[in-house]
């Protein structure tokens, strides 16, 4: 059981640095349309920094241990809720590879840009989130 509790507490450890970092580039990419100039280089190159320090890190070890732990209890496997979980962290996946094709078009034509719809983005992610942790704490089905 140790070793169940330490891959737990490390997968947990993944996922919030994880979605801490993407809620962090969701604020810092809705800033972006207000800077101009160097600041917006600058801004714009901590965001990409953010994104392979944070984002893509916590995610491996995210969903790495997550797999982990299901190999260590299979018989979660059959319980619905567990569907629902990995649906929701498809959907972020998804989420992030698009969050990523945004910094890349941003950086290549500096003048097209949106902060609304990260500002947005940060609280659908962040239900996202809540509703993983309820499904994971609650197991409803």
């Amino acid at each position: 059981m140790i070793l169940y509790g330490t891959v737990i507490a490390f997968h947990l450890f993944g996922a919030i640095v994880w979605i801490g970092g993407l809620l962090t580039l969701a604020s810092m990419l809705a800033r972006v349309p207000d800077e101009v100039g160097l600041p917006r280089e600058r801004l714009l190159g901590a965001v990409r920094t953010t994104f392979k320090a944070a984002a893509n890190v916590g995610a491996v070890i995210t969903i790495v241990l997550g797999a982990v732990i299901i190999a260590l209890e299979p018989d979660v496997l059959r319980q619905g809720w567990l569907h629902a979980k990995l649906l929701l962290v498809v959907i972020i996946l998804i989420y992030q590879w698009r969050l990523y094709g945004r910094i890349r078009y941003w950086e290549e034509n500096p003048g097209e840009a949106s902060g609304g719809e990260f500002r947005m983005a940060h609280g659908i992610l962040s239900l996202i989130v809540l509703a993983i942790l309820l499904l994971a704490m609650l197991r409803p089905f």
